[in-house]
Formats: structure tokens, sequence, C-alpha cells
């Protein structure tokens, strides 16, 4: 049967193994460098390293350097080097924290571009969104119109005030228009279309979000407490929760996946390298109190 090379190469441990080849070929490139020291005293500016640095001041500026320029731009990564390896070969970097993550990060960094080489299947697409289907449900909606009374101006007599006007506006058929003319003016809209739960209670504060979701729609209903005041508010659309097609929701779950799978690929290429360590932790100052 025909090895399926597309699907081996999706496996975290194929990751690893990869991720520690390329490490395992660097460290054989660049002697000591991923060490204490060097074990030789030649820097080499190569050809492929002056393109990248004619690259980069073209790309910051928008023409290529020229040859002065050009020339001060290798002196600048010369003294970098230079500096760089007499601070590895000094063991500058083994007690300094920046160092350490940063040099940590490049690595984890590594195994993780490993694992973005190739794009998911629709298959592993689908079977992502079948896993977190709860992740992309589309959340309940409601739309309302309402009419405010300011508890700073009115007092305890805002309340008062809400229910007068709710029975005003239960008697007939008020337009919004007419209906905020009843209360206070407000800062914000007196009409809103569908929001969710989250967006009104950002707006309002959770009490009025939890109340206006239980109110019965197209009734005037009050007076119902916010963070500004009171108000008497109607329902007037409601839109159910669904869940979505994958199609409606695929770039999200495709980036979803994406970073959960360079998030599997640096554990698993952590775990492996830790087994290669022997682990041992001062466990009895874990238990210790006080200076």
């Amino acid at each position: 049967m025909a090895m399926n090379w597309r699907h081996i190469l999706r496996e975290p441990l194929v990751h690893f193994l990869i991720a520690g080849a390329i490490l395992f070929s660097l460290s054989a490139l660049f002697g000591q460098s991923w060490g204490i020291g060097y074990s030789e005293d030649r820097i080499h500016v190569s050809a492929e390293k002056i393109r990248q640095l004619r690259e980069t001041w073209t790309k910051r500026w928008g023409a290529e350097p020229n040859a002065e320029q050009l020339r001060s731009l290798i002196d600048d990564f010369i003294r970098e080097e230079v500096l760089y390896r007499e601070a590895i070969a000094s063991g500058l970097d083994k007690d300094d924290t920046v160092v350490r993550r940063r040099l940590a990060q490049k690595v984890e960094f590594l195994a993780q571009s490993l694992a973005s080489i190739i794009d998911p299947s629709e298959s592993e697409l689908e079977q992502y969104f079948e896993q977190h289907t709860e992740q992309y449900v589309i959340p309940a909606q409601v739309g309302f119109s309402h009419v405010y009374f300011s508890r700073s101006s009115r007092g305890s007599g805002a309340e008062r005030a809400a229910r007068d006007a709710r029975a005003k506006l239960t008697s007939g058929q008020t337009s919004v228009t007419e209906a905020s003319q009843l209360g206070d003016r407000f800062m914000l809209q007196y009409e809103y279309p569908p929001q969710t739960r989250a967006q009104i209670r950002d707006l309002f504060g959770a009490s009025f979000a939890a109340r206006v979701f239980d109110l019965a729609p197209d009734r005037w209903e009050g007076p119902v407490p916010s963070s500004y005041g009171v108000h008497v508010v109607r329902v007037r659309h409601r839109v159910p929760s669904r869940t979505p097609d994958l199609d409606e929701v695929r770039s999200q779950v495709t980036r979803d996946f994406e970073d959960a799978r360079l998030r599997t690929a640096a554990d698993t290429y952590y775990q492996g390298l830790r087994q290669r360590f022997e682990i041992d932790i001062a466990e009895a100052a874990l238990e210790r109190r006080g200076p």
C-alpha cells in the first residue's frame, strides 16, 4: 500500500524530528555557535548575507543602497557579529533573562514554522470545526427601542415617571421619536438594531442586558434599570442563536486550526527536548516562607 506522505508530514512527531535534524545541521554548520564559544575566528560575509542586507534596506527606504551605504551595512553587521561572538564566548548570555527568553523563543519559532509548511486539508478543517463547534455559535440577538429616565435629575421619581410613560405608550401606537419625548435626553441611541447580550451589556450594564433578553416582544415594559438610570423598553426584533456552516466561518476556523497546530508542534518539540534532561527541583525551597 502506498504511503500517504501528506498525512505523515502533518504528524507532530515528524515536525519534532525535522526540527531536531535542522538544529543538528545548524550546530554542525556553525561549529560551537550554539554553545559557549566558536571553533574559528573567521567571519564570512557571504553573498547571501549581502543580498539580505540589500533587500532589508530596499524594503525600508524604497531604493537600493549605494556602494557607500552597502559598505556601511556590512560594517555594522561585522561589528554586531564580533560583539555577539565575544558575548557568547564570555558566557554573558547565561544569566541574562531577556537573552535566554529570546533564544528560547527563536527555537520555538523554528518548531512552529515547520508545522506551518502544509496547508490544512478540508477534512482536517471539518474535524476541527466539529470538535470546537461551540466556539463558533452565533449568539442570540435582540433589537429594541427605549425611553430613558435619569436618576441623577429625577431621583426616586425616575421609576414613577417610567411607569407613567409605559402606561401612555401601551395605550396606543407611538413612534420612536414621540416615545423618546416622554423621557429625558439620552446621550446614545433610542433605537438599537439586533445586538448580542455582550454588546448590550457593554452599553447598558449586565442587569439591563439580562432583563431585555427576558422581555416579551412588541410590548413596552419597565422600568428596566441600567447603568445610566431607568428605561421603558420595547423589544422589536429577536434573532435566535444558531450554529453556522463551516463556509460561513471558514477563515476563522482556518486561523484557529493553524494556531492550535503551531502550539501542538511547539509543545511536542519541547517535550521531546525535555526528555533529554534530568530535571532536579529543590522542592524544599517551594515551602519556604518569608525572606
